[in-house]
Parts: structure tokens; sequence; C-alpha cells
């Protein structure tokens, strides 16, 4: 501790201070002296009576001195002094003594605290094992919670009979209509600690040490009280910063102990502490994530779980949802997608979807659109994407259309699902509609407990073996027929032959393969069955 910070602890008593020694003035110990010593060590700070360290005989010993003095002391202390003195006019020089001993315990206190939290960093324990540290140093329960008012973590293992702490373990997020009016931005901004005084507070009548924290201390923020009916505890906010970025708050109640003076150092402290993990966790990879970016991670990290809290992160993030939701993501060939990326690749998206939610989560960007018709809303700008990804080298899945975002999970693996499906059956395609390949993704699920080709209609492989056998095209076909709808007319001008032409050439594989095409199962089961071959890699003709 510097003598500095002592002389500031001591501004109640006036002191004369005479620091003319800057090499001395970190204080390791403090010293009481009975008896005048011969001999002083540089980093102690010794506290004696005027009578027993006259000025004149410590002066040019290089150490830090306490003087109490009964009367006004008007000595003149030279230029040539080699020791730094503090000089207090006071009539008990134990009283002095007994308050230098509380400043240093307290800063021995805080010194602990620092290098726990800092051991908690250095060992990766986690955000949770910081919230119980901090709950060891500071005596009261802390919840962190994030810009959403979503909980992250809270003191564990202790009995806190409140309905605020029984509402934090039990739903996992603060209600929006009881905070709201509370978030300003003066409170957001606020690089100080927010202390929060509910009128009757549980240490009300208690009889006070000089040490309580109150309304006046410049170490805070403290809120207009009579905004402060609703809180049954008083409490203090701290928030959670990064840069200009801020990621959530801490919250202490006045539970266990009244607040302190002190405490607000360690507040201090936490928050730093906290910030640092956030800034680390894989809950904040997506930088200068907002409201609903963050609500998002959330859903995507299976935090929110139900339709109440989305409702409630929803008016945080002042969000209006409108009827459908897409899910689509971007991924690239091998690698993760880093942050330098993200950032250019996401400019890109808004642009073409101005109201997208675009986050970054496990290396993949996850772009999530809103918007009130289906009719075209991804293919009028396929074009404009699909150039943009060939530039860059990466793909892009989009998942069917929904409606709510609780169901986000499943739409965001479609997505991915249509890309891994896509890229093995067109390889030459960037772009990947999961509705495309809804029966491959069928398929891959029973592949595991049945060969897929013994679903095919039997009288499909009989038909490639007649084309084998009698060199025909009749299976080539059959495919164009079912593929183009049965549309005769048109499949006859893209084969580039008469209507009559195919019409007799159906007959004829209708005759092959003794089926009816106008049979609606007989149609389908044909269609899955070249799916299946498709999926399978089978050839559907060309067998030489």
């Amino acid at each position: 501790m510097f003598i500095s910070t002592i002389i500031e602890k001591l501004k109640m008593y006036d002191p004369q201070s005479y620091i003319n020694n800057k090499n001395i003035t970190f204080i390791q110990s403090v010293k009481y002296v009975e008896t005048a010593p011969t001999d002083f060590a540089p980093n102690i700070l010794y506290v004696a009576d005027v009578l027993k360290l006259p000025i004149e005989h410590i002066h040019l010993h290089e150490a830090n001195f306490l003087i109490i003095s009964k009367d006004k002391v008007y000595n003149s202390i030279g230029k040539e002094i080699k020791s730094n003195i503090v000089i207090i006019s006071y009539s008990s020089i134990e009283s002095i003594f007994n308050l230098i001993l509380d400043i240093f315990s307290e800063y021995e206190r805080l010194s602990y605290s620092s290098l726990r939290l800092l051991e908690a960093l250095s060992q990766d324990d986690g955000l949770q094992n910081i919230v119980n540290i901090g709950f060891e140093l500071i005596g009261n329960p802390i919840f962190v919670r994030n810009a959403n008012l979503n909980i992250l973590a809270f003191t564990e293992n202790i009995e806190v009979d409140i309905p605020v702490w029984d509402n934090i373990k039990s739903r996992g997020y603060q209600i929006y209509s009881k905070l709201h009016t509370f978030l300003t931005n003066e409170v957001l901004n606020s690089s100080m600690p927010i202390y929060l005084k509910a009128p009757n507070s549980r240490f009300k009548n208690r009889v006070k040490n000089g040490n309580e924290l109150n309304e006046n201390s410049k170490s805070i923020l403290c809120l207009n009280s009579s905004k402060n009916t609703k809180f049954a505890e008083s409490r203090i906010w701290a928030n959670i910063y990064s840069g200009n970025k801020f990621l959530g708050q801490a919250v202490i109640l006045e539970v266990f102990k009244p607040f302190s003076e002190s405490d607000i150092t360690l507040i201090n402290q936490l928050s730093e502490t906290l910030s640092i993990e956030l800034q680390k966790h894989k809950y904040y990879e997506t930088t200068n994530a907002d409201n609903r970016d963050l609500l998002i991670l959330d859903l995507l990290n299976e935090k929110i779980k139900n339709q109440e809290a989305i409702n409630e992160n929803l008016k945080f993030a002042n969000w209006n949802l409108k009827e459908w939701l897409r899910i689509i993501s971007i991924t690239m060939e091998q690698e993760k997608i880093s942050l330098i990326q993200f950032k250019f690749i996401r400019n890109f998206l808004k642009k073409l979807f101005p109201d997208a939610v675009c986050v970054l989560y496990n290396g993949n960007i996850v772009t999530v659109i809103n918007y009130i018709s289906d009719k075209t809303f991804i293919e009028i700008n396929s074009e404009k994407l699909n150039t943009f990804l060939g530039e860059q080298n990466i793909f892009c899945g989009i998942s069917r259309p929904f409606s709510n975002l609780i169901d986000i999970d499943k739409y965001y693996k479609q997505s991915l699902k249509a890309i891994e499906l896509g890229k093995c059956l067109n390889s030459d395609k960037l772009i990947f509609f999961y509705d495309s390949y809804i029966l491959q993704h069928i398929f891959s699920l029973c592949s595991g407990h049945e060969s897929l080709k013994e679903f095919c209609h039997p009288s499909l492989l009989k038909l490639i073996d007649y084309d084998k056998k009698y060199n025909t095209d009749y299976l080539e076909t059959l495919y164009s027929y079912i593929a183009n709808f049965k549309n005769q007319t048109e499949l006859a001008k893209v084969m580039n032959i008469h209507r009559n032409t195919l019409y007799y050439r159906i007959s004829k594989i209708e005759e092959i393969i003794n089926i009816d095409l106008n049979n609606i199962d007989d149609f389908v089961s044909i269609y899955l069955s070249f799916k299946i071959l498709e999926y399978t890699g089978e050839k559907f003709w060309g067998y030489n």
C-alpha cells in the first residue's frame, strides 16, 4: 500500500503531509513506536507521539513516519529531509493506530480477493466458480445476468428465503416489466456500481459502526429511492463491460450482512473479472452482440427453453416478429469461420436481408431472417448470394420456414443437414435448400437399419435389366417423365420427339414393368426409388 492511500483514508483528520522521498512510498507494514529506535526500515510506517519521535530527530532517516500531536505542530520541515512525514493533531494515538491497522487489514483483504479471482481466471474454473468466490469475499448472494436479463450464474448451495432468489433459481431470467424502468442510460452507462436501497431494508435499524454504505458515497451511483419501492431487499448492480460494449450485470443482494464501503472495491474487482471471463466464453464469440443476437445465442445454447422466457427476451430486444422465420447457415469447406470473416460476411448478409440477425456460433454463421410472405423472398436474392458464396468459397444451407423461435435449434440443424447432403449429391452447388433434400435426410436416418436398395420398386430394377439387355434407354425416359410430373407435351419438346412417340414409349415402359403410372401409389413408389438410387450413388442409365 502506498502512503498516499493512507493519507487519503485519514483525510477527516486534516493531515499535514511532507512526501520528499518517493523511492520509499510503498508501505509493507505498520509499527507503533513506544521508545525511540536508533534504526528505521524504509517500507514500514512508524506511528508515534511527537514526544517520542521529535521531528527534528527523524527527518534525516529514509523512512515513513506518522506523527501524532495533541497540539498543532508548527515545525518548519526543510527541503533536505530524507523521510516522508505525516502529522496529525489528535488526542488519542491509540485510535489513530487502530485505524491504520484497519486500513492495512482492508488492504490485505482486497489483495487476497484479487489473488483469488486472478487464480480462478488463470485456472479457467469458469463463470460459476467466479460467482461462488465472489460470495465468499463479499458475503452476500450474487447472480450474473446478460443484457437480456437472462441469468448466467448465481451463488450455489446457499439458502436465501426471498422471492427474487426463488425466481432466479426456478425461472432463469427476470421479468421485463419489473425492471425496464430502472434500466436507463444513466444506469447502463455507469462505470460505478448502482445502489438501490430498499425502503424497508432488513438492516435499517442495525447499530451503525461507521463503515456502512450510504447514499452519499462517492463510490456509487444511488438511484432515486422513490423508485425502489419494488425491491424488498437492497441491492447493488455492477455493470459488466468489454470496452464500450455492455455485457450484463452482477447483482449483489443485501441479505446476510449490510453493505460497507469496502465492498464496493471488491464488487468492482468482481465485475472486471466477470468481464474477462465472459469475453473468453463461447457465449460471447460474437462481438458487439446486441439483444437480438444474445436471444438467438441463448436459444441455440438451450439457455431458453420455454415460450414465456422467449416473450420476455423479445421485449428487451424490442423485436416484433413477422409471420415467417428461416435459418440460413453458412459454413466453410473444412475449417471454422474466423471472427474477421464473420464481420465481413455479416455485412453482406445485412445488406441482402436488412432485418436479419447474424451470429457466429460454433464456427458457423447462423442468420435468422424474418419476413411476412414466403413467396420469392429468398429466391429474388439467390443470384447475388450465390455469386458472393462463390467468391468466398463458402456454402449456404437454408431451412424450411417456421413461425416460432422456440423451434430454432431444429431448423438450424435442418440448414446444416442441407449443406451436408447437398455437397454430396450436388457438388456444383453453393446454396442448398433443405426442402430439396428431405427424402435424402429420411434415407440417411433409415440407412443404418436397412439396405435402402431393398425399398426400391422391383419393377424399376427390372427396367434397368431390360435396358442393359436390349440396349434401350427406357429408364432415362421414365425418369424424365416422373421428374416432369407426367407432362407429356412439355417433355416431348425437351426430348425433341413427337408426342405420340413419347406416348408409345411410356406405354411400352408400363408394359415392361407391369404397372400403371396413373396409380398414385405406384407413381410415388417409382419416384422414391429413383431418389434412393440417386442417394446411394447408383447409375440410372448408361450401362455398358
